[in-house]
């Protein structure tokens, strides 16, 4: 699709600023961020004053200290430069829905800003205060405003502060003054390239937009024919704004409330559980936790509550996250009993080490699954320990037969969502519910007061068959009740009379 007005947002030198926001006092000092904190780790990015001192990206550490005592560094890791990404896409969110990062060089981003300019006044305005929000952040970045989107690019690495362009004339002009030099990863040519245009005279991007094609061709090969038609807008790149994923989350509700630390504690370690599995299917790890307790409403100080927990560094270790949320419920003194209980957890990717360890800890130990079998069954006789069997039939309660279980055996592969049954309670003998005189169960009570009335159903699904045994003539029905319990119920038409099949998950 489209855009009629195109922003975009350069952040320069992301990680030298993620390690000035980190460290403030780095920035009036030679600063320099490390491929490892050794002296032998590899400087990638400097600031200005240790460029001052001759000191380059591509040297060792150990040689930026011999050219200046003084010099700073640190590492900035993929995941921190990552989350600095998200941080400054949810800034920009603020002022336009559409947002897109650039994956290929971290900082980059475009925006679609068209019909901004009524909520703010002008483009200028909107753009002022973009840069105005970033900075309030600790973000340095460049902003043009305009229609080209490789074009607003190369504007906003050779010009610092704001350019909003009025028009393609405009816009051209300021392209056309852009030095080859300045341009970034996105449209920057190869070295060898940019030498070869500089022996020619040709120094900034108009010059070089102005080279015949088939010449640049085939003295400088495709590469640099695909920069020429970048710049040239030839190549037509719709906006891909990337809408965020909302943050993992568990919720249980606690029927009665409780205030027990240790009770809530186990309650949170299944809850964490049940969040790091698809957490680490992401490839992502854990950087932080919100823990919010819902207090039961009695008296004063109801108030919900809400804790950040934080690790040292952002983790898939099941035993460091619930270690912080235990050591925080001891800590607490919660004025009335916990009614509802719910973990959010803030994540970042994952390294690949993270990722394998946590696969390698999934696995089970079968062996030992199969010796605590054998225990239980001597403890309790060998019927302590059943499995499920399906069998062929035509009634769903003798569709399976609970058979000993022997030894473990490794875990089938989840099916497909789609074949996944809706059933996870099948009553092995139907249970009676109290008679109705009106065919379909809306509005009346199953069986629970506290369940409440039926407000929803689906059906009828039907079932014959039987006449070589025994008549069969149900109609199945799934039910909905007030308290939001999902039942499997049906009505026999031979008996006249309603049954629990079974619950709904």
């Amino acid at each position: 699709m489209g855009t009629d007005l195109l922003a975009c947002i350069d952040v320069p030198a992301l990680p030298l600023q993620l390690l000035a926001r980190g460290d403030p006092s780095l920035v009036d000092h030679p600063a320099v961020v490390v491929s490892e904190d050794r002296p032998q780790g590899v400087i990638l990015w400097v600031n200005r004053a240790a460029r001052a001192a001759r000191i380059l990206p591509g040297m060792r550490y150990a040689a930026g200290l011999a050219l200046n005592a003084d010099l700073r560094a640190g590492v900035v890791t993929p995941q921190e430069e990552q989350a600095g990404v998200e941080a400054i896409a949810a800034i920009l969110r603020l002022f336009s829905p559409e947002v897109e990062p650039s994956r290929d060089e971290p900082g980059v981003c475009w925006v679609n800003a068209s019909g901004l300019e009524g909520l703010f006044g002008s483009m200028q305005r909107w753009a002022a205060a973009v840069r105005g929000a970033l900075l309030a952040q600790g973000f340095h970045a460049s902003v043009a405003v305009g229609r080209g989107r490789f074009a607003l690019y190369a504007i906003t690495k050779h010009y610092r502060g704001l350019q909003v362009c009025a028009d393609e004339r405009a816009e051209r002009a300021l392209v056309d003054r852009v030095a080859l030099a300045s341009l970034g990863s996105l449209l920057g040519l190869e070295p060898a390239t940019r030498e070869a245009m500089t022996r020619l005279g040709v120094t900034t991007l108009g010059q070089f937009l102005a080279l015949p094609e088939k010449a640049l061709r085939e003295r400088h090969g495709a590469a640099a024919l695909q920069v020429h038609r970048r710049a040239r807008g030839d190549e037509l790149t719709p906006l891909r704004p990337e809408h965020p994923q909302p943050p993992p989350l568990a919720v249980r509700d606690l029927e009665p409330p409780d205030d027990n630390a240790d009770r809530l504690l186990f309650l949170a370690k299944g809850m964490l559980a049940e969040l790091l599995g698809p957490v680490a299917e992401r490839q992502q790890a854990v950087a932080g936790l919100t823990l919010h307790l819902e207090l039961e409403k009695r008296g004063q100080g109801a108030e919900p509550l809400r804790e950040e927990l934080r690790p040292a560094e952002a983790t898939l270790n099941e035993a460091v996250l619930i270690d912080l949320v235990r050591l925080k419920l001891d800590a607490l003194q919660l004025p009335s009993p916990v009614e509802r209980l719910m973990l959010v957890a803030w994540v970042v990717p994952a390294t690949a080490q993270q990722v394998r360890m946590w696969q390698l800890a999934g696995r089970r130990d079968l062996d030992a699954a199969t010796l605590a079998l054998a225990r239980l069954r001597a403890a309790f006789g060998p019927l302590a320990v059943v499995h499920a069997q399906l069998r062929q039939s035509h009634l769903p309660e003798a569709q399976f037969a609970w058979q000993v279980l022997e030894k473990m055996q490794p875990p089938h592969p989840p099916p497909p969502p789609e074949h996944r049954t809706l059933v996870r309670r099948l009553y092995p003998k139907p249970q009676p519910l109290p008679s109705r005189p009106k065919h379909e169960p809306d509005g009346w009570l199953l069986s629970d007061w506290r369940q409440g009335s039926v407000v929803k159903l689906w059906g009828p699904f039907r079932l014959t068959g039987g006449w070589w045994v025994r008549e069969v003539r149900r109609d199945y029905y799934y039910v909905e009740t007030e308290r939001g319990d999902l039942l499997w119920v049906f009505f026999d038409a031979v008996r006249r009379r309603w049954f629990l099949q079974g619950v709904v998950d």
